[in-house]
């Protein structure tokens, strides 16, 4: 079972994908407060708040992050800004295994971007990224899920 934290905004369009793939899950915002009781995989999609122990190491493969930027360049929830201000020309989303800090884990997939000029606001950025985000969740998350071992538990 994969148990996924993220926003609100979020639930109808992952309940909807995982629905048709017959992949049990558990979808909970920042609003619930969700048992730390035992799963397989956990997942992070643009959830606003740290993930961390004990319910770090309570799925058995692990946790993975869906970030809006590329990693490891544009870490942290300041992404969007600091890519404006930098004026980036390519971007791109990332899947990634978590561990302790933050947006530091090893790096599964990122979908790289090339945008037609430099982004204005945090908004536009924003839109393109989680569209960008949602492609690469339905391209891996059936994997990820499927994996066998996991790679992080050797923790960087």
């Amino acid at each position: 079972m994969i148990r996924i934290y993220t926003k609100q905004r979020h639930i109808s369009k992952i309940t909807k994908f995982l629905k048709s793939l017959n992949i049990e899950h558990q979808i909970y915002t920042v609003k619930d407060n969700p048992p730390i009781t035992p799963f397989d995989l956990g997942v992070s999609y643009c959830y606003p708040r740290k993930i961390t122990e004990p319910l770090l190491s309570t799925p058995k493969k692990g946790f993975v992050n869906y970030h809006p930027g590329p990693l490891p360049m544009y870490r942290g929830p300041t992404e969007l800004d600091d890519a404006i201000k930098n004026k980036e020309m390519r971007w791109g989303v990332t899947v990634h295994y978590m561990d302790e800090n933050y947006d530091t884990g090893q790096i599964i997939q990122i979908k790289k971007i090339d945008l037609h000029e430099p982004p204005t606001s945090p908004q536009e950025l924003g839109a393109i990224s989680h569209y960008f985000l949602f492609q690469l969740f339905k391209e891996t998350i059936s994997d990820i899920y499927k994996e066998s071992n996991h790679q992080s538990n050797k923790r960087d």
